[in-house]
This record gives structure tokens, C-alpha cells and sequence, in this order.
């Protein structure tokens, strides 16, 4: 079914189900990811036996890719023009689908009997060429996204359809590693099963993406008049420049700089804790993992509606402690069920901040481009993609090089006491103290909720000039 029969661009509404068909694409997208940045670090770790002082590093390099590459793809991205043939973003994320279902696949065929520096190069390319193609998707997604919901009620019911749908594709990308990485496990089978769920993904990517439809009313205030790759380089770095003067972004990039990572990477010192700490058996972990989901599924409608009542800012604020909170137990618990508690209330709370980034996203660049006169989506959603993908990376590296001082020993089931103290540090103590630092920049952010109504307007707007 086409986009435009769910969807009423000359009202500029949203109908159910163009939230639904709007919110879909995250599914494949969050499924890759976490199958990527999650449970192929220990898989590679644990069966490959590649030393985790590598994946440390390959996440700093990974890191350093991102902060070059995901600027100038936005950029790019806001200078490519609208073409009555082949529409802009639905296309673009059409072209991307297939490399990181590609690259994806050749991960999971690395040896271990390869030398460490070749299992290292050869995950780096992969992950290099997958998040190329992920970063040009999500931003063109996310750019979309914004044209297609257009007011702050609108993105926040998308935002919550966002969280089922994401979780359902992370519930798939967690079930293999929960069942086949904690406890026993057998290469054959576990390679077997990663390539029956990057199957799946592909076609979820094909069912995602094939209602989207571009209209030539969602870029008509677009600013399309220079050709694609003309002055793109000078206009990143000015682009940059002007969007460091805006106070709304700027305090929503410290924020999600330093209180984002833990997070977006929580899954695999999930995977840690639940096979050398609390020594369960796969199934308990699963078991864990559908908790979690579950119950956010039963509470996010409610979520949606506390964070229209509070306004986005003080429900990242009012979020972020009690998430803060549930990582710290996590650094405590003792038994499985502590650790379903302290996980139930870490997610439940990350996830509810989670929904307010979105549409306090979309109220940035709708407040930038009040300001300016210049909509610069792709712009600061590369930005944001900047902080986004590599701060995953950088937690990533982080909790690596914290087990790593403490003692732990790749591809040994028994671990030393002081190595375990190191995953209970990575997984807990670093995420809790990292998140309440990362509530303060928002402090400052001048998007009140009298402001996201204002902005509200101004987005509806926009497109029925």
C-alpha cells in the first residue's frame, strides 16, 4: 500500500496507520544494529576469540570515521534535489538496504583460526562499509521522517509506535545471542541461526521500505537550488559553525555526548553479566530480554502521554534519573531475579527517554530553521547521527577497556574475581555516572513546552504555504 493513501499531506495529518507505516523501518534498521554494535562483539570475542583490547580499538577507529563521515553525508543529503522520477529519502534508504544486509552477512563468516590482526582488519571494512550505508539511512529516515509528521503530538505518537516496532526487531536481534552466546555454545549453530535473522531482515527492509512514497509536497520549502555535491565540504564546515550558535542543539548534544552511550550499549555488558556474573543458563537471559520487552510494551502509551504532558524537556530530565538509577543496580545484584528488577527499571526509563529525543530533534531544526529561514534536517540530523552511532562505539570501547584492565581473559568460561568486578563497573557503575552528568546540559535548553507548541505551528505550516 503506497505512503500517500495512509497519509494526508494537503491537511498535513497522520492517520494510524501512516504512523505505523512511518514508525516500520526502524524494525530491520534496530535489528541490524543490534546484532552489529551488540552481540557480534561477543560473539567475536567468544568464538571467534578475537582479544577484546582489538574491539576496543576498532571502536576508537570506528569512532573517528563516524565524526568525518556522518557531517558531510547530512549535508549532502540536504543538497541532493527532489526528483519526480525517483523521489529523495524513501529512494536513497532504498539503495542502502541492501549493502548492510550484505556486509552484515560477511561478518559472521570470519575464522578463528585467522590471525588476530586479520579478523581485526576484516571486521573493521565491514563495519565501515555497514555504517556508511546505515548512517545515510537513518539520517534520510530521520529527515523523512520529520516531513511526514509534522507537529510535536504527531512525532511523539510516532516516537512510541517507534518503540514497539524497535523492539520487536531488537527482541529478534537478541534472541540468538541470549540463547546461543550466554552459557554453551556451538559456532555451527550460532552461525547458522545469525544467518536465518539476517534473512528475516532483509525482508523486513523489503515490507519497510515499500510503501514509503516521496511526495512533492514534503520538499517544497526545501532549500534545493545548488547541485548535489557543489561547495559541500565548505558548507559542512559552516554549517557546523552556525549550528554550534544554536543553544537548543548544542545542550542536546552534551546530552546525548555523555548520558546517550549507556544506553544504546547496555545489550552486551547485558551478555557479560548474565554469563560471567550471574552464570545463567541461555534461556534465563531470553527470559530476562522478553521482560524487559514486555513490559515496556504494556506501559508505552503511557510514556507517550507523560512526555506530552511534561513537555520534552522535563521528561528527559525526570526520565534520566530513575534509568541512572536502575544501571547502578545492576552494578548490585546477585541473582536472576535482582537482575530482571534492575533491568525492567533501567530500560523502562532509558526508553522514555528514548521517545522524547526524537521529537525534540525535529524541534531543533524546526527552531533552527525559524530562525535562519533554512531547513537543515540532513545537517544536524548527520550531527546527530554523529553522536548517536559513535557514542555506542565509545561505550563500547570504554566498557572493552574496563574489563580488559580489571583482567578478563577472552574465550575462558571462568573468570578471576577482579574481572568480574570489572564487568559490574562496565555495565553499571560507568552508565550511572555517565547519565546523571548528561541531564545537565539539557538544563539549559531553551525548547520549553510553550516553545514545542510554537514550533508545532510553525512545522504544520510550513508545507501549506
Amino acid at each position: 500500500m503506497p505512503m500517500k493513501t495512509a497519509v494526508s499531506y494537503s491537511k498535513g495529518e497522520l492517520t494510524r496507520l501512516g504512523k505505523f507505516f512511518l514508525a516500520f523501518p526502524v524494525m530491520p534498521s534496530n535489528l541490524g544494529n543490534v546484532l552489529i554494535h551488540n552481540a557480534f562483539l561477543k560473539y567475536y570475542t567468544d568464538i571467534i576469540g578475537l582479544d577484546p583490547k582489538f574491539v576496543g580499538l576498532l571502536y576508537m577507529i570506528f569512532g573517528i570515521w563516524n565524526a568525518i563521515n556522518d557531517p558531510v553525508i547530512g549535508v549532502w543529503l540536504d543538497r541532493r534535489k527532489y526528483s519526480d522520477r525517483r523521489g529523495k529519502y524513501a529512494n536513497i534508504m532504498r539503495l542502502c538496504a541492501p549493502v548492510m544486509i550484505v556486509s552484515s552477512f560477511a561478518m559472521i563468516y570470519a575464522k578463528s583460526s585467522w590471525k588476530q590482526w586479520i579478523v581485526f582488519l576484516f571486521l573493521l571494512t565491514l563495519l565501515f562499509l555497514y555504517d556508511t550505508a546505515a548512517t545515510t539511512f537513518g539520517i534520510s529516515y530521520s529527515n523523512y521522517r520529520l516531513l511526514a509528521a509534522k507537529t510535536n503530538k504527531e512525532r511523539v505518537d510516532v516516537a512510541v509506535a517507534i518503540t514497539y516496532v524497535a523492539n520487536i526487531g531488537g527482541f529478534f536481534g537478541t534472541l540468538i545471542p541470549t540463547l546461543l552466546l550466554v552459557g554453551d555454545n556451538d559456532k555451527t549453530m550460532t552461525t547458522v541461526l545469525l544467518s536465518i535473522i539476517l534473512i528475516i531482515n532483509a525482508i523486513l527492509y523489503l515490507i519497510a521500505l515499500r510503501p514509503l512514497k516521496d511526495s512533492p509536497e514534503m520538499y517544497l520549502n526545501e532549500n534545493n537550488e545548488q547541485s548535489e555535491r557543489k561547495g559541500t565540504r565548505k558548507d559542512v564546515f559552516q554549517m557546523i559553525k552556525d549550528a554550534c550558535k544554536s543553544k537548543a542543539f548544542l545542550s542536546f548534544l552534551l546530552m546525548q555526548l555523555l548520558a546517550g552511550g549507556p544506553s544504546a550499549f547496555y545489550f552486551t555488558p547485558f551478555l557479560y553479566m548474565s554469563d560471567y556474573v550471574l552464570k545463567l543458563q541461555g534461556y534465563q537471559a531470553t527470559i530476562m530480554d522478553v521482560v524487559m520487552g514486555l513490559t515496556l510494551f504494556a506501559v508505552a502509551p503511557i510514556l507517550g502521554k507523560y512526555i506530552k504532558k511534561l513537555g520534552l524537556k522535563k521528561a528527559i530530565i525526570l526520565s534520566s534519573i530513575p534509568s541512572a538509577l536502575g544501571f547502578l543496580m545492576i552494578a548490585f545484584v546477585t541473582n536472576f531475579y535482582q537482575a530482571i528488577l534492575a533491568y525492567v527499571v533501567m530500560y523502562l526509563f532509558s526508553q522514555a527517554t528514548s521517545i522524547a529525543c526524537g521529537p525534540m530533534m525535529g524541534a531543533i531544526i524546526d527552531e533552527d530553521e525559524q530562525r535562519t529561514g533554512t531547513r537543515k534536517a540532513g545537517m544536524f540530523n548527520g550531527l546527530n547521527a554523529l553522536l548517536t552511532i559513535p557514542v555506542s562505539g565509545i561505550q563500547a570501547s570504554l566498557f572493552m577497556g574496563i574489563i580488559s584492565m580489571f583482567g578478563f581473559q577472552a574465550g575462558q568460561k571462568v573468570q578471576t574475581a577482579q574481572a568480574l568486578r570489572g564487568i559490574k563497573v562496565g555495565a553499571g557503575v560507568l552508565p550511572f555516572v555517565m547519565i546523571l552528568i548528561g541531564v545537565i546540559p539539557i538544563l539549559f535548553s531553551p525548547i520549553t513546552k510553550q516553545k514545542e507548541l510554537e514550533l508545532s505551528e510553525f512545522s504544520k505550516n510550513r508545507q501549506s504555504e
